[in-house]
């Protein structure tokens, strides 16, 4: 989970979920939809506390399935449509080879950004 505190309050903007290595796909798909959920509820909060911009603030989702790490995103439309994206997608690597790695770093530097995007526009709207 990732923290921000504003003005005495605590906004989560990042939510993950994680199995083992070895996992079925039926927990891949149970951790996708509380990934999914739980990215919603946080949405919900945050547009009732401090109502950002449509379309340019979003909720973090990571999963990390086998050896796989996904990247999504939950952003409300101009409408307040919650809307789920998923950004990026990487293997993780097991092994030292830098050709598998580059997506990986690749994933963590847009998550980066995304997360810096956010800090910044959660520090201008005000909280009520």
């Amino acid at each position: 989970m990732g923290l921000l505190e504003q003005d005495e309050k605590i906004i989560e903007l990042l939510y993950t979920e994680s199995s083992r290595i070895v996992c079925s796909n039926s927990k891949k798909s149970d951790d996708e939809v509380k990934l999914w959920r739980e990215t919603l509820d946080e949405a919900s909060y945050i547009s009732a506390l401090c109502r950002p911009a449509g379309n340019q603030f979003g909720i973090v989702g990571i999963q990390v399935a086998g050896t796989t790490m996904y990247l999504n995103i939950l952003v409300n439309d101009l409408a307040g449509i919650p809307r789920y994206f998923h950004l990026n997608h990487a293997e993780i690597p097991l092994s030292p080879y830098q050709s598998r790695s580059k997506s990986l770093i690749r994933l963590l530097l847009t998550l980066r950004n995304v997360m810096i995007v956010n800090k910044t526009l959660v520090k201008i709207v005000q909280i009520r």
